[in-house]
């Protein structure tokens, strides 16, 4: 496997020895195929960058002259350089500087001092999410150069009927001629599955027209169709369509494996591998929705904050194992607790967050039997165990920022007045 090359740029030379030294004594691990570069500013890593072909970035933040946000945004506007991954890693940790690091473009942080176990973990997984991001761009590129080279579903049609198809389409719907596929089908347009994601003729205002408006979406984004087999299995397949004098010819290439591939890199980069919940990065993303929606239609949001009582003293007791099977026990009596219409996530290490639909009254209640719940919950090894819980409520000029500082100021009353309480602010 070919080396990867890493760029740490950070200021202060401590901290570049410290990380040259972690990555030169995991040199008998998998981690000796990375090479690591270091720059001591901005301006000396865009030379680097310039001359090496580097495929991770690590970033500090708080640099003379060119900051790492700065820098950041000056390789998010190269089309060379804007693909390679960053990762922050700084000693700031107030919720502004981490919202700030991903709206920037950054693929994640790390918080200064670094454990360097996950460091190296973050690096690997990067790097690992970049090549298959990679090899699933590959594979697209592949499937478009050989579209007209392989036997695709091939229809010619007027748009109500098809006038002409191929061996590969008659065999994916297992019938013998044109004729019966006429019979049963008239226009294949009536065989796409009415999916959230996928082009149906549920999208178009007028069906007979609906080649039309296929080949208007072609020119600014590429349209997926889903088929049910004769097994009734789902397949998906890019469409491609082009007028030929009076009639249309339409090919349909299989992506379902890579369809399948790309749900799963995307679900790896939303969920937290753990719980199996929203990870913080998705939940900014959700949350900012729900905020400019409940502002703009007068919705009711409460939002609140909470975290394990004495987390530490489970770990230290248990062992990091057991403290996990918490975490995860933790998540499943939450998501069993809530609505499908609430917004549950890992904030972070024992901290999670939670948005309710609903107003302040009504989700206090909800809250507090979310607490009466987890107090009465019996948890394998650990026993009981209780939360602390911050709550608020959604106002006209809040933000993300300000939402959150609120609910952590409640959950920081709660913690100093007792735990295992629910406090409002």
């Amino acid at each position: 496997m070919l080396q990867k090359r890493v760029l740490y740029i950070d200021d202060i030379e401590a901290n570049r020895f410290t990380l040259q030294s972690l990555f030169e004594s995991s040199h008998a691990s998998s981690y000796a195929r990375y090479e690591l570069l270091t720059a001591a500013s901005a301006e000396e890593g865009f030379e680097i960058l310039l001359h090496t072909q580097i495929d991770l970035i690590l970033l500090d933040i708080m640099m003379p002259g060119t900051d790492g946000f700065s820098m950041a945004k000056i390789l998010q506007s190269n089309k060379k350089l804007k693909s390679i991954p960053i990762i922050f890693v700084t000693a700031k940790t107030d919720d502004e500087t981490i919202q700030k690091c991903y709206e920037i473009g950054g693929r994640d942080y790390v918080r200064k001092p670094y454990n360097s176990i996950e460091l190296l973990r973050r690096v690997e997984f990067h790097l690992r999410f970049q090549d298959k991001a990679k090899m699933l761009k590959k594979e697209k590129e592949y499937v478009q150069s050989i579209l007209d080279l392989q036997d695709n579903l091939i229809i010619v049609t007027d748009g109500k009927h098809a006038v002409n198809v191929n061996k590969a389409l008659l065999d994916f719907y297992k019938l013998d001629s044109l004729e019966m596929f006429q019979k049963k089908y008239g226009c294949v347009c009536k065989t796409f599955e009415r999916l959230d994601g996928y082009f149906h003729l549920g999208l178009v205002d007028d069906a007979v027209y609906w080649i039309e408006d296929l080949i208007k979406r072609l020119e600014k984004e590429d349209v997926v169709v889903a088929i049910k087999d004769t097994n009734q299995k789902l397949r998906s397949f890019t469409i491609k369509a082009k007028r030929f004098y009076d009639l249309y010819i339409l090919t349909l290439t299989d992506i379902t494996i890579i369809s399948k591939q790309k749900s799963k890199f995307e679900h790896e980069a939303n969920f937290d591998t753990l719980t199996n919940i929203y990870n913080r990065n998705a939940f900014y993303h959700l949350m900012q929705e729900k905020i400019e929606r409940a502002q703009t239609e007068k919705i009711p949001l409460s939002f609140t904050i909470f975290d394990i009582d004495h987390f530490k003293q489970v770990n230290d007791t248990y062992g990091h194992l057991q403290g996990d099977a918490v975490l995860k026990h933790l998540a499943a009596l939450v998501k069993r607790h809530i609505r499908g219409s609430d917004l549950f996530a890992r904030w972070g290490g024992e901290e999670f967050v939670l948005a309710l639909e609903t107003d302040l009254e009504h989700a206090k209640r909800i809250v507090e039997n979310l607490r009466i719940a987890i107090e009465k919950e019996s948890f394998e090894s650990v026993g009981h165990i209780t939360c602390s819980f911050g709550l608020t409520e959604l106002k006209e000029v809040d933000t993300i920022q300000s939402i959150t500082n609120r609910a952590d100021e409640a959950l920081y009353e709660a913690k100093h007045s007792g735990r295992n309480r629910v406090c409002i602010k």
